[in-house]
């Protein structure tokens, strides 16, 4: 098997910082509510979303979006 750059987790490289670590896993929690949005708005008809499942998902976004943006600044 052949790994790109992109393929690694950084959170196994102790060798980099950990504010380094963490963002790298932010943008996974980021990308992943990414994706959960996108298959909630995309399904027809909506009936999963009787739990307000899409907002609370939106909120996790916008929260961990600021979050990464005060830890890179």
């Amino acid at each position: 098997m052949t790994y790109k750059l992109t393929d690694l987790d950084l959170s196994f490289s102790p060798h980099l910082p950990l504010q380094e670590r963490v963002l790298d896993k932010l943008a996974d929690i980021l990308f992943a509510s990414d994706e959960i949005l996108d298959m909630l708005r995309s399904e027809h008809p909506r009936s999963f979303d009787d739990d307000g499942v899409e907002r609370c998902v939106d909120g996790i976004y916008q929260q961990v979006n600021e979050l990464m943006k005060r830890l890179s600044d």
